[in-house]
Formats: C-alpha cells, sequence, structure tokens
C-alpha cells in the first residue's frame, strides 16, 4: 500500500542543500509518508474499527515499543562522544524506566492491558504478526549497521509524532467506550519526549550531513523508518480488516485476554445468552455472502469466516435488526410448517453461539 508514493527531495539530490532546505526536504518526506495517512490509522482515529482490530494494533505495536530501547542501545554503543552519550541514554530510560513498573514499555503494557490483554502473553510476543516481527527487526538492524548519521536521521519520525499522538488519543477517546485516558497513558510524557529527541536529532543532522551525497543518505534513512511503520500497519490492515485475508500467525480474538467475571444474564443464563425477546444483527463489519468458488455460504467477520450449513444460512437470512428470535422461529415455522418452539430452542443455541464469538449483536 506504500508503492506509489513519489520520492521526496529527488529534485535536490545533485546539489548541496543548506540546513533549512535540508530540513524541509526532511519534513516533506514526512508530509508524504509519515504512518498518519495509511488506511487503518484513518479507521483507529476515526472509531471505525472493532474492539478486536483496536486489539490487535495494541498487541502488535508493544513489538515496536518493547525494541526501542534495543534499538536505542545498539546506536549508543557506536557514539564516540560522552556527551552524546548522556543525550541519546535518556531515550533508553524514557521507554525502560529508571525502575520496575516505570517506563514507556510499561505504560504499554499497562494499554495492552487495558484492553484485555494478559502481560505475560504480551510479553511473550507470541501473538504478533511475522510481518511485524520482521519490519521492527529490520530496523533495529539498520541502526546497527549504518551510518551513525542515517541511524540518527531514521529516529526523525519523531518530528511528526506529536500530530498523529494528538489526533489518536482525541479520536479512540470520542469513539471508543472500552478507551479511558488511563488506557492511553503512554502518550501523554511522549508529547514532550518527541520534540525534545527529533530536536536533537534534526540538529545533529543538518550539521553531519555537509554532502549532498550524505544529505541524500539522511533522507533515505528516514524515508526507511517510515515504511518500517507503514509495514507494521499493512500488515494489521491485511490481517485484521481486509476480509478473508487473516494469516496463520495471527492473533485470535480470545487467545492472551485476561479472564473477566462472568456477568449474569436473565435468569442467571451466563452473558451473552439470547432469549426469545432478544432483536439480533450482524454487527457492522459482518456480513453473509456466498462464496462461488466453495459454494457454500459464508459468515465473513474483520478477524474469521465462519462456514455456514443451510440451517443457518436459513436463520441469518432472517437476521436484520427487527425480527426478535421469536418472531424468526415464528416465520421458519411457517415456511417448513414445523413446531415454532423446538425452533426457537434449536435457533437461541446458534445465535447464543454466534453472539459469544462477537459476530452477533442483540
Amino acid at each position: 500500500m506504500n508503492a506509489s508514493f513519489p520520492t521526496p527531495g529527488a529534485d535536490a539530490s545533485q546539489r548541496l542543500l543548506s540546513p533549512e532546505e535540508l530540513e524541509a526536504a526532511l519534513r516533506d518526506i514526512g508530509a508524504r509518508r509519515y504512518h498518519n495517512l495509511h488506511p487503518f490509522h484513518r479507521l483507529l482515529h476515526d472509531g471505525k474499527l472493532g474492539k478486536d482490530q483496536v486489539r490487535a494494533w495494541a498487541l502488535n505495536r508493544y513489538y515496536y515499543q518493547a525494541m526501542i530501547p534495543v534499538k536505542d542501545a545498539a546506536l549508543l554503543a557506536r557514539l564516540p562522544d560522552a556527551a552524546l552519550r548522556r543525550i541519546w541514554r535518556q531515550r533508553i530510560v524514557d521507554h525502560d524506566g529508571d525502575h520496575e513498573g516505570d517506563g514507556g514499555i510499561e505504560r504499554w503494557l499497562k494499554l495492552a492491558e487495558g484492553v484485555g490483554f494478559a502481560r505475560d502473553y504480551v510479553l511473550s510476543t507470541q501473538g504478533i504478526l511475522s510481518a511485524t516481527r520482521f519490519s521492527v527487526d529490520a530496523y533495529v538492524h539498520f541502526v546497527s549497521q549504518k551510518s551513525l548519521l542515517e541511524a540518527i536521521a531514521s529516529s526523525l519520525t519523531e518530528m511528526f509524532s506529536p500530530t498523529i499522538i494528538s489526533e489518536r488519543v482525541a479520536g479512540m477517546l470520542k469513539n471508543y467506550d472500552f478507551i479511558t485516558k488511563e488506557t492511553l497513558a503512554y502518550f501523554d510524557k511522549r508529547l514532550t519526549q518527541a520534540p525534545r529527541d527529533a530536536d536533537f536529532a534534526l540538529d545533529y543532522v543538518k550539521r553531519h550531513a555537509t554532502t549532498p551525497d550524505l544529505q541524500r543518505a539522511a533522507m533515505d534513512a528516514l524515508t526507511f523508518k517510515c515504511t518500517v511503520l507503514w509495514t507494521q500497519l499493512d500488515a494489521l490492515y491485511f490481517a485484521y480488516v481486509a476480509p478473508g485475508m487473516v494469516p496463520p500467525d495471527a492473533w485470535e480474538p480470545g487467545e492472551g485476554l485476561v479472564a473477566e467475571a462472568p456477568a449474569r444474564g436473565p435468569a442467571g443464563a451466563p452473558a451473552g445468552t439470547l432469549v426469545a425477546s432478544d432483536v439480533p444483527r450482524l454487527p457492522r463489519g459482518v456480513r453473509m455472502r456466498f462464496d462461488q468458488a466453495r459454494d457454500k455460504h459464508v459468515l465473513l467477520a474483520p478477524e474469521r469466516t465462519f462456514d455456514l450449513d443451510d440451517n443457518a444460512v436459513a436463520v441469518l437470512s432472517l437476521v436484520d435488526g427487527n425480527r426478535s428470535v421469536a418472531q424468526i422461529a415464528q416465520a421458519l415455522a411457517e415456511t417448513y410448517a414445523a413446531d415454532a418452539t423446538v425452533i426457537e430452542a434449536d435457533i437461541l443455541v446458534m445465535l447464543t453461539d454466534l453472539a459469544q464469538k462477537r459476530v452477533l449483536e442483540r
């Protein structure tokens, strides 16, 4: 989804830019390639993702957060000057903290726990996508192997992060009732940390990119980092938003979630159990369709696909958000000349199962 972007600053690669022109070229890269432009982020910020899609973002993003101090430690070890090392090591402290329970990684774990994950599951990283791991590891490798100028220039995405943080926090608090200010506490400190770090890195790049080739290397490094961030969202989009694209290693809803105390439904039944008076409907993003290749009906959800037998198709064809379960049973009884009471009992089991899988609402 990132292949069509033009190459920023290409017209300036044959001459030495002034520091001001170089900064403008670097900012132009962000304006064109930063991941706030990605469709997944637009959906996230506009409240158009389901809870499990938000959870998938929180889980996968943890790996990126956890590897930031690893990346920064690799860069720190190569800095020849004590003054530079003192400045750069603050980034590690920001993420690792000064003590147990402190730092950005800890705050991201709180975010993941806030959307329902068990801490040990998040720490294990077993639920992240292969593309997430690959792109983040590629960034760590880049910083470890490239020149100091390129490694520091790649961090300049922080010039653009305050804008995306403001959009994200405001949008998520407005649109998701399971998100709180406490859940998003990670972003509070980043609003001051990121500009501080970006100012230092920008000054370093402007002072050390002293030839057209070095300036091009710095711009290419920032472009690479934008691609790393974009690729992570590509993976999330195709795994959790595009229908029928879920890879075998994707986190499945229900894995690694914190067990909740079982709420009780009508007459002591577990929450999620439908009763005859409930009016079921398919939630946004879930639809029934006929799969020509497989010659069967399927129920498409953002995270997965369900095969449907003829009975399920008959029931779901009547799930329109207007009929109650009892009315659906009555309609089927009239169609098939059967006992409505027996049909009602059968479809309550089926619809309850779909509701507990979060592909049916009432």
